[in-house]
């Protein structure tokens, strides 16, 4: 195969399988990273390309996602300055949406960090084992339709649960945090683009300390195509979410978290 021709067939392979991950990952909450990871592994990608490229892409495709669901009215992320307020409760409003991303961000980024200095004491097979079965049993309890009302405390340890898991494995994160509103009685509408959003920040933290620890620099022909494939899906995810009712977006997550956590133990003991 001439040069030409195999860049054409990794461009296409790489565009086809990034736009397949992030449109599960867009209209479930959760999976881009977790099997675009080990499919490129197992295609002979080594994992330092793999890593920022993935993390980089996550950002634009998070951003881009939010942004639709927004659009669409699958969620609503206001947010808006009133300076002739006195008061800062006034003067500052974000929806509940909002507030909720925001949470989820900021756990993400710090319990993200904290975590990642934990992870270096502790056997990575434990952790990604303890992140698959927690997911897995995540998954179950969507699928039970076992539910808590909601409280701001409940959004606080999810956020916190899934950004600690994010920094021991460096996956994790997104079907938590989707899967874990569910459970808190969230729209699952609701759920899918706050995790977007805050998935987004969370990544741009996580690429910052992959560099300043000495992390490779980024892949440009690798990270384009992955770029496109990921951007590409976004609105036809975006669309699947917009239409699809609730209780089957509810039921179609609850079994795609379950899938993670197995692919997630999969990849652990057995690639």
């Amino acid at each position: 195969m001439d040069p030409y021709t195999e860049l054409i067939s990794l461009g296409i392979f790489l565009i086809l399988i990034a736009l397949l991950c992030e449109y599960i990952d867009s209209a479930l909450g959760g999976g881009y990273g977790t099997i675009l990871v080990p499919i490129l592994l197992i295609f002979g990608f080594e994992n330092k390309i793999i890593v920022p490229a993935v993390l980089f892409t996550e950002i634009w495709s998070g951003f881009s996602s939010a942004f639709l669901h927004h659009f669409v009215g699958n969620a609503n992320f206001e947010a808006k300055i009133d300076l002739k307020n006195g008061s800062l409760k006034d003067i500052f409003f974000f929806s509940n949406d909002s507030k909720i991303s925001l949470i989820l961000s900021g756990c993400g980024v710090i319990g993200g960090a904290i975590a990642a200095l934990v992870a270096l004491n502790i056997p990575n097979i434990l952790v990604k084992t303890y992140i698959g079965i927690l997911v897995t049993i995540i998954g179950i309890l969507v699928l039970l339709k076992f539910r808590w009302e909601f409280s701001w405390y409940r959004i606080w340890g999810i956020g916190l649960l899934a950004a600690f898991n994010k920094g021991l494995s460096g996956g994790g994160y997104g079907p938590l945090v989707s899967s874990g509103q569910i459970i808190v009685n969230r729209n699952p509408k609701e759920a899918v683009a706050s995790t977007s959003l805050s998935e987004a920040v969370v990544c741009i933290s996580a690429l910052m300390i992959y560099f300043l620890a000495g992390g490779s620099a980024l892949d440009i022909k690798i990270t384009f195509y992955l770029l496109i494939g990921a951007l590409a899906s976004v609105p036809f995810a975006v669309i699947t979410v917009k239409h699809l009712p609730i209780e089957k977006l509810s039921s179609l997550m609850g079994f795609t978290t379950i899938g993670l956590g197995f692919l997630t133990l999969l990849k652990t003991w057995f690639l």
